[in-house]
């Protein structure tokens, strides 16, 4: 018998930058889905369950959306030319509704583009 979906928000497949941080690291990736709810995110150090402060970047355009997060879960993806990559689950416990919303709009958007996936550049941010 199929398991049962448990997530409550929809999920796109979307690549956007991510600024992870707790006391002892400060960890960049990108997001391999996102949802208004958490995201998994691709990164080259593995987190244990524990909480996060983190800076998703939607758009360059928009302002960067900062949230606490949990992560709940953490994957060995596989390497690639001699680097280990993780991907890493996160739950959103504190993200603004202005946050919230700006993940809805651009997920509303991306599921009506023809593209399965948009990205943005990690090297390229918006001036202040």
């Amino acid at each position: 018998m199929p398991q049962q979906e448990r997530r409550k928000h929809h999920r796109a497949k979307v690549v956007w930058p991510v600024i992870m941080e707790n006391s002892r690291n400060i960890i960049s990736g990108e997001t391999q889905d996102i949802s208004a709810g958490g995201a998994y995110i691709r990164c080259r150090k593995p987190l244990k369950p524990l909480e996060v402060s983190m800076y998703v970047s939607v758009s360059l355009l928009s302002p960067r959306i900062r949230a606490m997060a949990e992560v709940v879960r953490s994957d060995v993806l596989g390497s690639a030319n001699g680097v280990e990559y993780y991907g890493i689950g996160v739950r959103f416990v504190a993200i603004s509704d202005e946050g919230r919303e700006l993940i809805s709009l651009e997920l509303q958007d991306t599921k009506l583009s023809p593209r399965t996936t948009t990205s943005v550049s990690p090297t390229h941010q918006p001036r202040p």
